[in-house]
């Protein structure tokens, strides 16, 4: 597999991150962490309190609203990570190593580059 494509894919799966990961979701005027799969759903308990079930509706237990500061921190972590993947990328990109092949066509050699 070409070695721009692997790089593209592990900058994706980077940025990305875990797909079951919780994560600030906005509910009810608030954010509370939720997404995983321990707070696939949610059911609000008390003003700034969820209740969190799993994917089967089973109740896992209780969350509580995010600080403006919790949030704050939570999106500059994300910044920087993404700004980490970028960079990343940026490096592999310009210190990928060139692959070369070369094979007869005829009387000529041809060589291909990725």
């Amino acid at each position: 597999m070409n070695m721009r494509i692997i790089n593209i894919l592990v900058f994706a799966i980077f940025v990305s991150g875990c797909a079951g990961s919780a994560m600030p979701n906005f509910y009810n005027g608030k954010y509370y962490m939720a997404g995983d799969s321990n707070c696939r759903y949610m059911r609000q308990l008390e003003d700034n309190k969820i209740m969190c079930s799993d994917s089967s509706g089973k109740e896992i237990g209780y969350r509580e609203a995010m600080t403006d500061q919790q949030l704050q921190m939570y999106m500059h972590q994300q910044s920087i990570d993404q700004a980490n993947a970028a960079m990343y990328l940026q490096y592999m990109q310009q210190n990928t190593p060139v692959n070369c092949s070369s094979y007869a066509v005829g009387s000529t050699v041809q060589t291909n580059c990725f």
